[in-house]
């Protein structure tokens, strides 16, 4: 049965994260692969709203695989066993490290730039390996224990157009030597807190590295900025601080584009006030 043991449960509390996680069989991650490739041929396609947000942060909304991912049972039995009973799929990202590339992003944490506040305990991103995951293809790396120090400051490092692709740095000393590398097989998921520090490198392998990451969040989480939207994947919703987003009765289907458009209109204009207000927006992430 899929599922978090006592001593994945552990290391998630203690180090912040936990891996590797049994998910999906290879041959469904290889299938759900081959959908993701055709929805980046239409989305390309397309344009408008959907060819510029594919990616993030709302595909569950529009693309049946990203849906049946976000509603799949031992999916959601693993969200449960952290945080409880009552579940929001908050956002969904497609992290694409096209082969050869030389892209990489610093360590930095998450939740700085999500505008949530009380999210303590509430939030945890699952990573969805669907190609092997590991050091020559760019994977995650994550820093042991950096969640303890809660939110932290960042700023970007150095100047010109490889520090502005890197992305906004943690202001903390990371010990490099015993940060872990996220290596996964196709199928497998690693798990991580919004305050863990967490980097990615280039990939200097033939093959593109391709993982699908779900933001769960319990209700309890308060909201900076405005309002905004998430979908209820089980449990129930009491808190009324979220537009409750539905799922696509039609893949691609005409009412599916409008609720795109409309959750990443909301997430977008959220995010746009938290900058004005002095909070980037950018949610840096592998």
């Amino acid at each position: 049965m899929t599922g978090l043991d006592q001593e994945k449960l552990s290391m998630l509390r203690t180090e912040g994260f936990c891996l590797p996680v049994d998910l999906l069989l290879p041959e469904e991650a290889a299938g759900i692969l081959q959908e993701v490739r055709r929805y980046e041929e239409l989305a390309t396609r397309v344009g408008g709203v959907l060819g510029h947000n594919w990616t993030f942060p709302k595909s569950h909304l529009v693309a049946g695989w990203a849906d049946r991912l976000v509603h799949d049972g031992r999916v959601l039995a693993i969200a449960e066993q952290v945080l409880g009973p009552d579940l929001l799929v908050w956002a969904t990202s497609l992290f694409l490290r096209k082969a050869g590339s030389p892209g990489e992003l610093a360590w930095h944490q998450d939740a700085p730039y999500y505008g949530w506040e009380e999210f303590d305990g509430k939030a945890i991103r699952m990573w969805i390996a669907l190609t092997d995951t590991d050091r020559g293809n760019g994977t995650m790396r994550y820093a042991p224990r950096t969640h303890r120090s809660g939110l932290l400051s960042h700023s970007f490092r150095g100047s010109g157009v490889t520090a502005l692709m890197r992305g906004e740095e943690v202001e903390f000393d990371v010990d490099d030597e015993t940060a872990l590398d996220v290596t996964l097989t196709a199928g497998q998921c690693s798990l991580h807190l919004p305050t863990t520090i967490h980097s990615s490198g280039p990939n200097a392998s033939r093959s593109d590295r391709v993982c699908f990451a779900i933001d769960f969040i319990r209700p309890g989480v308060r909201l900076l900025g405005g309002r905004d939207s998430a979908l209820l994947v089980r449990g129930a919703d009491m808190s009324g601080r979220y537009e409750l987003e539905s799922r696509p009765a039609e893949e691609f289907g005409a009412a599916a584009l409008k609720a795109f458009s409309r959750a990443t209109g909301i997430r977008h204009s959220r995010m746009a006030g938290l900058m004005r207000a002095g909070r980037d927006p950018d949610a840096r992430a592998v």
